[in-house]
C-alpha cells in the first residue's frame, strides 16, 4: 500500500511539472534568446 501511494505521489509530481513548464512555454515568458529578462520580471510581478 505505501509503495502505491509513493508511486501516485511521484506520478502527481511529474503531471504538476509538465503542467508548470508548458504554462510557462505557452505564455510566451521562456524565451531565451528573445526579450530583455526585465520584460519578464515585470510578467511575473
Amino acid at each position: 500500500m505505501r509503495e502505491r501511494l509513493a508511486f501516485g505521489i511521484l506520478i502527481l509530481l511529474l503531471i504538476l511539472l509538465f503542467a508548470f513548464t508548458f504554462a510557462i512555454l505557452g505564455k510566451g515568458e521562456y524565451e531565451p534568446a528573445g526579450k530583455p529578462p526585465h520584460q519578464v520580471s515585470s510578467s511575473l510581478a
